[in-house]
């Protein structure tokens, strides 16, 4: 099935996107509808343990193609091959994954003599070896059905998390903050050189789809990448700002980012907001409001004050009888509405059509 009959009206998505990168609106404001498509048989997946959901990689090539066939992708909505990891770059540092069926959670890295662990030889560690492996062998297997992301997990402050452990890793800001410092550059700058030798897996491997897709579901007529930092919840806006953001900038510049967007997750790490608006290289904001907080109205002061600042933003879980009402709130140029609660590739449809009007 060629990219053109899984993704409708390619051509103008690709024109939306690219405006919701400047700000600007193409012709309506950017929505992400996915459902069951009508009249197609269900999905045929085997039923296989955990740890082979998670690390076999021709079952989860066939998850994939099965959902692509079977999946309606409405308005900007793109096929992905999405393997649900957060923890993968830790792991070439000597996190040991253990397995459950919606996560995957990590040991702390052994420690030395001097009570902290190595950054020295991921390289040569059997998991960066898998990585690699199963990063080429979805990309050699993919017939322009789907995108393929350079990343395997978060950036370079939470994997340094997962190495330490939380509590251990805020002790250590706390009382260690010149080798904290040290190790947030050093595993930086050891996943950047991740990030590029997967990406080049990639880009030499595409067979014709244009540009690139990140986590957060955004294509680029270029290359794309998400940021995060899920432990500046725990963290302050001057530490967030002078210790961990600036890895973060510089990783965009190192692998040549045409755009990024930041995974803001929660009402608890709001008090990074004002950092993250200031910064130039990053051009748009993922909002996850969190469980109990979906209510979207709630956010429209905080979606102005993104707008403000000249950003595009990214709104998740947002319910189809709340968009009209949201739109008479705010501006639709660099808004982008991630839906849910369409079960039905008709319901869809239906909901896309008025979008189209408002």
């Amino acid at each position: 099935m060629s990219f053109e009959n899984i993704v409708e009206d390619w051509d103008d998505v690709k024109k939306r996107w690219e405006a919701w990168w400047n700000c600007e609106l193409h012709d309506r404001v950017l929505i992400n509808i996915c459902a069951p498509k009508d009249n197609v048989p269900p999905a045929d997946i085997p039923d296989v343990g955990i740890e082979a959901q998670w690390t076999d990689v021709d079952f989860m090539i066939r998850r994939t193609k099965e959902g692509v066939r079977t999946t309606w992708y409405g308005g900007e909505a793109l096929p992905v091959f999405w393997h649900g990891w957060a923890v993968g770059p830790a792991l070439p540092f000597g996190c040991e994954p253990h397995f459950e069926e919606n996560t995957i959670w990590t040991d702390p890295a052994p420690v030395g003599e001097d009570g902290y662990p190595s950054f020295e030889g991921w390289q040569d560690n059997p998991w960066w070896d898998w990585l690699l492996k199963a990063t080429e062998k979805v990309v050699r297997e993919n017939q322009d059905e789907y995108f393929v992301m350079p990343t395997w997990g978060n950036h370079a402050t939470d994997t340094l998390g997962l190495m330490r452990d939380s509590q251990q890793f805020l002790m250590d800001i706390a009382l260690d903050p010149d080798w904290v410092s040290k190790a947030i550059n050093t595993v930086s700058d050891s996943m950047i050189e991740m990030f590029r030798q997967l990406w080049q897996i990639i880009d030499s491997g595409r067979k014709g789809i244009e540009g690139s897709l990140n986590y957060c579901g955004c294509w680029s007529p270029g290359f794309t990448m998400p940021l995060d930092s899920d432990m500046s919840c725990m963290m302050s806006p001057e530490t967030f700002k002078n210790v961990f953001l600036p890895p973060m900038i510089k990783t965009l510049h190192s692998l040549g980012v045409d755009h990024s967007i930041y995974h803001l997750d929660g009402e608890v790490a709001l008090h990074q907001l004002d950092t993250l608006l200031e910064v130039p290289e990053i051009n748009a904001i993922q909002w996850v409001p969190g469980a109990g907080r979906e209510d979207i109205m709630q956010w429209v002061p905080l979606i102005k004050k993104v707008q403000a600042k000249g950003k595009a933003i990214q709104l998740l879980d947002v319910k189809p009888e709340q968009i009209e009402p949201l739109l008479r709130e705010i501006r639709p140029e660099g808004v982008h509405i991630n839906t849910i609660g369409c079960v039905t590739e008709s319901e869809g449809r239906k909901l896309l059509e008025r979008v189209a009007k408002l």
